[in-house]
């Protein structure tokens, strides 16, 4: 099944149709955040429920989550950000006691602005879409960006396309916003996701088979505050073959 069409405009039912509210949650995986996460924060605005997901940190990263007044998922063992994020997924579906609203997962290094996640709800709002994706193609400072990346990410973003059916300029972006109906009602492809780290190829793959719609908004990405990335490029790029790979040899991928 390829995606379904949008109807732009249309209003569903996380929305009022007078004011446009949708309730949102803000989830972050993170490993080892401590420097940066505190004023991550305090960026968020107090109406957003705030999910984090600590993939086996050694610092402070759970205790300053939990003080700040945010839902912690702790994992003893780093188990990758694939996981983290259906693992945080899951738990925002479970635990956060709504039927309808807006889920959007950020990076939680510093890289993703929270004052940009409205931009998010509004693109959701104004498309129906089921996914909004943050694009750093289509961002204002992408010229600025490192030279691997950007001569890779439109093949690898045009091979997740060809295979989907979506349309996207940046798949591998990170920042995303996903409607909470969309999610309750596909549950069973999450729980089916294989993949531990490199998952958006994964994801895409299989929401993409179910119907589910996707719309953009460019993003502006901020400098990394604080580590360094695990990911090299040549790593990076075999990893998301490899989670390709292994979706469309997965049995169940050919049944949703």
């Amino acid at each position: 099944m390829k995606p379904k069409e949008m109807a732009p405009g249309r209003i569903k039912p996380g929305e009022t149709s007078q004011q446009g509210v949708m309730k949102i949650a803000v989830l972050m995986a993170a490993l080892n955040e401590e420097k940066v996460l505190p004023t991550l924060l305090e960026k968020i605005p107090p109406e957003m429920d705030v999910f984090i997901v600590d993939d086996g940190s050694t610092d402070r990263t759970a205790y300053l989550a939990r003080a700040f007044g945010a839902a912690v998922i702790q994992s003893p063992l780093n188990l990758g950000q694939g996981h983290a994020f259906i693992t945080g997924l899951k738990g925002v579906l479970r635990f956060w006691g709504c039927k309808t609203g807006c889920i959007v997962f950020l990076d939680a290094d510093g890289q993703h602005d929270p004052g940009q996640i409205p931009l998010f709800v509004e693109k959701m709002r104004e498309t129906g879409a089921d996914i909004v994706v943050g694009s750093r193609i289509l961002g204002k400072n992408y010229q600025t960006a490192p030279v691997l990346r950007k001569f890779f990410l439109p093949y690898v973003t045009g091979m997740i396309n060809f295979l989907s059916g979506y349309r996207m300029t940046d798949a591998m972006c990170g920042f995303r916003a996903f409607r909470l109906e969309s999610l309750s009602g596909n549950e069973n492809i999450l729980d089916a996701m294989i993949e531990p780290q490199y998952l958006a190829a994964e994801m895409f793959l299989r929401f993409g088979r179910a119907g589910l719609t996707v719309a953009e908004v460019p993003i502006v990405m901020e400098e990394r505050k604080s580590g360094t990335s695990y990911k090299g490029m040549m790593r990076y790029g075999f990893g998301i073959l490899r989670a390709v790979a292994r979706v469309l040899v997965d049995k169940s991928y050919w049944k949703i």
